[in-house]
């Protein structure tokens, strides 16, 4: 019914109706446990890896990271899919727009997902005022889907809410973009605890 092989963007997400939230969630929450024991043992069977410390501390995202970077690789889009994201970016022949003509493969996305669930579990523990929620929100008059509409996100009191694969993914895309490296987690983990440290005490 559901995939680990699913990008934050997919149009999927929004099409969700509630009770089908409720379900994603259900499932995500389900499998994270042995999703996390997977990623665990991926990172120590590569060679160099075999003692990397999976203990959730910051400094554990350094070498994971390093790993993350390895295994990112992309795909060409299939014809259906150029045909939609011509459409999505309202591509005229006349008044072409640039748009990249690769998304990341199957794999990479699985392991993108598992990779978010080990950073939002260490977001989780260090933030225990934040927990895994079904995102349901909506925005403005014509009730707008949050971005993250349909997705697990770490939400809680006073702070804003986050999509841990959604940093991961966003890590993946500028790894194969030459953009960034995979210990951007790393940076990316500590500015997050200090912004809803910050708001959390406000």
């Amino acid at each position: 019914m559901f995939t680990l092989a699913y990008n934050v963007d997919s149009k999927v997400h929004k099409a969700r109706e509630k009770k089908e939230v409720d379900a994603f969630f259900s499932w995500f929450m389900s499998i994270l446990p042995a999703c996390l024991d997977e990623v665990i043992a991926s990172v120590r069977k590569t060679e160099g890896f075999a003692d990397w410390q999976a203990d959730y501390a910051p400094e554990s995202l350094l070498r994971l990271g390093d790993w993350y970077e390895m295994q990112v690789k992309t795909r060409p889009y299939t014809p259906e899919e150029m045909e939609y994201m011509k459409r999505v970016m309202r591509f005229d022949e006349n008044r072409p727009i640039d748009f990249e003509h690769w998304t990341l493969t199957n794999e990479t996305l699985v392991t993108s997902v598992k990779v978010g669930m080990y950073f939002g579990e260490m977001l989780r523990r260090r933030l225990p005022f934040m927990e895994w929620k079904p995102c349901k929100l909506v925005h403005g008059k014509n009730k707008k889907p949050s971005i993250d509409y349909g997705q697990p996100v770490l939400d809680g009191p006073k702070v804003i809410q986050l999509n841990p694969v959604r940093i991961s993914q966003a890590v993946a895309f500028g790894i194969a973009r030459g953009s960034k490296r995979g210990r951007d987690l790393h940076e990316t983990f500590g500015n997050n605890v200090k912004l809803h440290e910050n708001m959390r005490n406000k």
